[in-house]
């Protein structure tokens, strides 16, 4: 059964005219980017407004890292904490988040820390009903594949799969194959992936132009079975259309690919869509 396909937040915290524009472009899933000085009687009243709607919760909270070493360490932690509570409050059950965001040199933050404050907090989020994966970025630590298991491995969180921050990562690396790092020594810890094409320095999210551009990491991406969430992770509403076209296609493709095909026409899927 193919992923659900979620949308991003796109409206900022505007809930009602980010479910007017699902609605009307046939979304039923929604990833929301939540805002952490946001009181809690707003946030439960924005989720009132995406009723109807399967919703995951992204943290993606400038400034606030478990990895710390200093005292924003703990602090980091406080928060996370409180907003696992906040996500099984509105009966979510899945949350993203972060080492290293916005902190390219990797400056205060440590691998050791990491992993204890995210044992600490996976062990919550499973009390609470909540599922905690952390996402690979573009920065230290976890612009390391090596790194980034490790953390998973020993702290016991799921993982958040950033296609294209991997893509990013290997481009400046030199390793195009960098994302079977990503991915299969996680194959059955993913939860959730962020599908757009890279990530470019000064610009941001960079959207597919053809299926061409990344069916091949999607190929691997299918072979974690525990992914069940793909969130097309781009701001602008023509190319989170264009994109789901693609992802549309691409699943077309791979369901009419039967066993018998691939012994009768050893294509690979690229081929078959070219």
């Amino acid at each position: 059964m193919p992923p659900h396909i979620a949308l991003c937040n796109i409206f900022d915290q505007d809930a009602e005219r980010l479910a007017g524009f699902a609605t009307e472009h046939d979304f039923r899933a929604i990833d929301w980017s939540m805002d952490p000085s946001l009181p809690e009687r707003e946030f439960r009243s924005l989720m009132q407004a995406l009723e109807g709607f399967q919703v995951r919760f992204h943290c993606r909270f400038h400034g606030i890292d478990p990895a710390f070493t200093d005292s924003r360490g703990e602090d980091s932690l406080a928060l996370l904490l409180r907003t696992v509570d906040q996500v099984a409050a509105v009966g979510g059950r899945h949350m993203t988040v972060h080492s290293g965001l916005g902190n390219p040199s990797g400056a205060g933050i440590d691998a050791r820390r990491a992993i204890d404050n995210l044992a600490r907090l996976a062990a919550h989020g499973r009390r609470r009903g909540v599922a905690v994966a952390l996402e690979n970025l573009t920065t230290p630590l976890t612009n390391d594949p090596a790194l980034f298991r490790r953390i998973v491995m020993e702290s016991g969180a799921w993982v958040t799969v950033d296609i294209g921050h991997a893509h990013a990562v290997g481009l400046v690396q030199g390793r195009q194959d960098i994302f079977r790092d990503y991915v299969l020594p996680h194959r059955h810890r993913i939860r959730n992936a962020h599908i757009y094409h890279t990530e470019l320095d000064g610009y941001g999210h960079v959207p597919p132009a053809c299926l061409a551009d990344f069916h091949d990491r999607l190929d691997l991406l299918g072979l974690a079975e525990s992914c069940d969430w793909w969130v097309i992770e781009l701001m602008q509403p023509a190319e989170i259309l264009h994109t789901r076209d693609l992802l549309r296609s691409y699943f077309h493709l791979a369901a009419v690919r039967t066993d018998t095909d691939r012994h009768e026409n050893p294509l690979p899927l690229s081929a078959m869509s070219a």
